[in-house]
C-alpha cells in the first residue's frame, strides 16, 4: 500500500483479451492457479513475482473464499473432472513508489484508491475479493506503515 491523500493504495493490473478463452481484456488483482504440490500461500507469493516481478516473502489472508463455475471455453486448461474453482484471497505489501515490470498476461497497471478500484473491477468477483481486503485492513492493525507501503492485492485458484 502507499499514501494517496493519506488512503491505502492498491495495484490494478490490466489483463490482456483471450478471445479464445471469452476473457475481455478487464481489471483485475495478481491471480493464479496453485501448482503441484504448492500451498495457497505460496502460490500466492510466486504469483506476484511472476506478474509483477515484486519479490514478497510473506502474504495475508484476507480470509474471504468463494467458487466459481468452470465454463466451458476453459475446459482444456483444467482437465475434464473439476467443475469449479475454489479462489482465496491474500494481500502482500511493497515498498512505496515501487512499479511493476508485467508479464505477457497484463497489458498496464494502476496504483490507486479502494473506491477507484472498486469501479474498475467488473470482471468475476474482483470487487468482492477487493473489498474483502480493505475490510480487513480497515478493521485490523497488521504492522505495517502505510506512508511507506503500497497495497499488491490477489487472489488464487484451486481446482475444486
Amino acid at each position: 500500500m502507499s499514501q494517496i491523500d493519506e488512503r491505502r493504495a492498491y495495484l490494478l493490473l490490466q489483463r490482456v483479451a483471450m478471445p479464445q478463452l471469452a476473457l475481455p481484456a478487464f481489471w483485475q488483482g495478481v491471480t493464479g492457479a496453485l501448482e503441484s504440490g504448492e500451498s495457497f500461500e505460496e502460490a500466492a507469493v510466486r504469483e506476484v513475482r511472476e506478474e509483477t516481478s515484486f519479490l514478497i516473502e510473506q502474504v495475508f489472508s484476507a480470509g474471504y473464499t468463494h467458487y466459481f463455475p468452470i465454463r466451458p471455453e476453459w475446459r482444456s486448461s483444467y482437465g475434464p473432472d473439476p467443475v469449479q474453482v475454489e479462489e482465496r484471497v491474500f494481500y502482500a505489501f511493497v515498498p512505496g513508489g515501487s512499479l511493476p515490470r508485467l508479464s505477457a498476461e497484463h497489458q498496464a497497471f494502476k496504483w490507486c484508491l479502494a473506491e477507484e478500484a472498486i469501479s474498475l473491477l467488473e470482471f468475476g468477483q474482483n470487487r468482492e475479493c477487493l473489498s474483502a481486503v480493505e475490510e480487513t485492513l480497515s478493521s485490523a492493525t497488521v504492522g505495517h506503515s502505510p506512508s511507506i507501503e503500497r497495497q499488491v492485492w490477489g487472489a488464487e485458484s484451486k481446482q475444486a
